[in-house]
């Protein structure tokens, strides 16, 4: 009898136009069965709406994906329906899922990749998710809200709904995306772009930084791409986002762009307050500082992102960014700089070409970070370069410099970054790293070849080397040839004339 009246509350609960043939075990709990619902198209309908208003209950990741599920179901060859047609719907529960937050240590080793909203959307996700889960990585990088300032997810934010900002999003059920990495044992981590929003800029010009000279938004170029970190609606509206997001069960908030802008004219920058009182790193800071206090009683990790370049700590630096990541980090779990070697420019701290020194570069920018995080619990987790940008020589043995250079420093995972989510050289390259770390030394590293240069470089790769006595200035107390070979990961040199 109990079984009947909650088969008879779901009928009851579906939208007019709609039968359900379904076994009665499916209501006894949440277990998910595979399962065809009868729906009546009424006037109006399109198949693609059909699929959006079942798409909760559907195994299908993508809308597209279901509406091609429906076609295969019913014998389809194309989009054309009509009133009254019958159609079998393919679904797996008889309630929306709701995914829950999986609380992590701040010292949780994320090994993971970026994902942007438009691929989040299609049938790559779960290509590039299958692909990372047999490398041994665990975490994805979401697109929240990116540097347009769309967001990728329906939104209750008054301002967002104001603006457009959620307008069509690329994910309509993140809670079913959510949930659906989580059974796969995937860390969630929600990236935040803060303060480069040309689309709240544009919406809102009051929000906007303004010119000193015009009085009007200020922007690089006539472009208003930046808001004013200062203005407290800014600030709110961005928290609001982030507490909504947190609330919808990911592990992970990461803020990027927490911080002004650094190019253009930003002399003629109008904050609201007077710089020679108030610092920029005292806002950006306090921001955080609220940041981590409104979002740790929600159970999840707040990380931020922030430019390589400040683990030298140069006060120029902070003064334009406002970046201080020695009071940063009081406010955080996590710390990811951003380790582009291409984003070097060079000469830069004893490299000429900090964009073809992957190795050196990300090890001595680690080893800045690290001594500032020394009796901090804040954790040290770098994105690298898995892009081809700024280097002559963008292969597998670049991904694996990185790598290397980050498995002798004091970090605690890694994130790889390509905008456009294109990772078949970061795919062979933590290939070949999966199978040294199985093998531990056992013959598969490779031997090391030196050019008329003093470099140093796989047998194969020649011309992709580093100079030997530019790694003096980042080993103390090494002289030998084979013991700065050992700083790269790779065992003792053996030259190839």
């Amino acid at each position: 009898m109990l079984k009947k009246s909650r088969f008879l509350g779901f009928i009851l609960g579906l939208s007019v136009g709609v039968l359900v043939f379904l076994p009665w075990a499916i209501c006894a709990g949440d277990v998910e069965r595979k399962i065809d619902l009868q729906h009546r198209v009424s006037p109006g309908e399109s198949l693609s709406g059909i699929a959006q208003h079942y798409f909760p209950l559907a195994a299908a990741q993508t809308l597209k994906e279901l509406v091609q599920r429906i076609r295969e179901r019913n014998g389809l060859t194309g989009s054309l329906i009509h009133p009254n047609q019958q159609l079998l719907i393919p679904v797996v529960r008889s309630s929306p899922v709701v995914a829950r937050t999986v609380p992590k240590e701040r010292g949780f080793e994320a090994r993971g990749i970026y994902i942007n909203r438009f691929t989040m959307a299609s049938q790559k996700m779960t290509r590039l998710t299958n692909r990372l889960m047999s490398l041994e990585g665990n975490t994805v990088i979401l697109d929240g809200k990116d540097m347009s300032g769309r967001l990728s997810f329906p939104s209750r934010v008054a301002l967002a709904g104001a603006i457009g900002a959620d307008g069509r999003p690329m994910v309509r059920d993140p809670a079913k995306l959510f949930h659906a990495l989580h059974q796969r044992g995937i860390h969630i981590c929600i990236r935040l772009v803060l303060f480069h929003d040309p689309l709240l800029a544009g919406k809102r010009p009051d929000l906007a930084i303004q010119s000193l000279q015009t009085g009007g938004p200020w922007g690089k170029d006539g472009a208003r791409n930046w808001v004013n970190p200062f203005h407290p609606v800014v600030q709110r509206y961005n928290l609001d986002i982030a507490r909504e997001l947190a609330s919808m069960g990911i592990d992970e908030i990461q803020f990027d762009y927490i911080r002004f802008p650094t190019r253009g004219n930003i002399g003629d920058a109008d904050y609201g307050f007077d710089r020679c009182r108030t610092p920029k790193h005292r806002i950006i800071t306090e921001f955080l500082a609220t940041a981590h206090r409104e979002l740790a009683p929600l159970g999840v990790l707040v990380s931020i992102d922030v430019f390589g370049v400040m683990g030298w700590e140069r006060p120029e630096d902070i003064r334009v960014t406002g970046q201080k990541i020695d009071e940063l980090v009081q406010h955080c779990d996590v710390i990811s700089p951003m380790i582009y070697p291409s984003h070097f420019y060079g000469p830069f701290e004893n490299m000429d070409h900090p964009g073809d020194q992957p190795f050196l570069c990300v090890s001595e920018t680690c080893r800045k970070f690290a001594t500032i995080l020394r009796d901090r619990e804040t954790t040290l987790r770098p994105w690298i370069q898995a892009f081809p940008f700024g280097t002559s020589r963008f292969d597998e043995m670049y991904v694996l410099e990185e790598l290397r250079a980050l498995k002798e420093s004091q970090v605690s995972g890694w994130l790889l970054w390509s905008a456009g989510n294109a990772y078949t050289v970061s795919w062979k390259a933590l290939t070949r790293w999966k199978n040294m770390r199985s093998n531990r030394g056992l013959g598969v590293r490779p031997e090391m070849t030196k050019a008329e240069d003093g470099s140093i470089s796989p047998v194969g790769c020649e011309g992709s080397g580093i100079q030997l006595e530019k790694i003096s200035s980042f080993v103390a107390d090494e002289d030998s040839v084979s013991v700065k070979a050992q700083c790269l990961g790779l065992p003792d040199v053996k030259w190839e004339d």
